[in-house]
């Protein structure tokens, strides 16, 4: 499965389905299936290369994981909303090294269903647990911190090594310098958050959209390997 975003071989597939609302992501309000206003007709974003100066953050972290190319060259656009949620549940499966599973949402990708979707889902969830514990294991006294909310936090420098923070609240927090190999990242929401110097390379589940909401981002030492430039 080709799980890398790339836009030249996409027709702008989600600055046309996707909907947002004016905040501190988007400038303006967009409908659902509505062309975004930046979308020139070469299916390319007129303001590429301004997007945060124009408040457009969301954009920059956004990332359908390969799900635009992938129901574009197929001609499949209807499909790319099922898709894009079977590589995104598979890209997780390449941190938790199942195989059997990734050939699985290989084959869902090709003919989704919201069913094949759900049962895929349900199947990854112990796996993906199961591979948090085995990395957790190697560290004593590790931090619960799942779910919790840790907006603002102060955190730089701290021991965060195979501390669970699936689904923790970390919008606007401070995670300098920490050590984070072999936490549990799904789900965690760091938008604004700053992680400059952090070590975020042996940590599961991260993700481009993780990365390109952060206010400062680890060095390229800091980054997981998949995730380089």
């Amino acid at each position: 499965m080709d799980l890398v975003a790339d836009c030249s071989r996409c027709v702008g597939l989600c600055c046309v389905l996707l909907p947002f609302q004016r905040s501190a992501d988007f400038a303006f309000d967009k409908a659902a299936g509505e062309p975004c206003r930046h979308l020139d007709d070469g299916h390319r974003c007129r303001i590429h290369a301004s997007l945060l100066e124009d408040g457009m953050r969301g954009c920059v972290a956004y990332d359908c994981f390969g799900a635009g190319q992938t129901v574009t060259e197929a001609d499949r656009l209807g499909d790319f909303h099922l898709v894009e949620q079977v590589h995104e549940i598979a890209w997780y499966l390449a941190d938790a090294g199942d195989s059997t599973l990734t050939a699985d949402a290989g084959r869902l990708a090709g003919s989704p269903t919201a069913e094949g979707v759900a049962d895929l889902r349900a199947r990854a969830v112990p796996v993906l647990r199961a591979a948090a514990e085995r990395a957790r294991a190697a560290y004593v006294g590790w931090r619960d911190l799942a779910g919790a909310d840790l907006a603002g936090a102060d955190l730089r420098d701290e021991d965060l090594r195979g501390a669970s923070l699936r689904g923790t609240v970390l919008i606007g927090a401070g995670l300098d310098g920490c050590d984070l190999a072999g936490a549990d990242m799904l789900g965690a929401d760091v938008r604004g958050a700053s992680m400059a110097g952090a070590d975020l390379s042996r940590a599961l589940y991260v993700t481009r959209r993780q990365l390109g909401s952060l206010r400062l981002r680890p060095d390229e030492a800091g980054t997981p390997p998949r995730l380089r430039a």
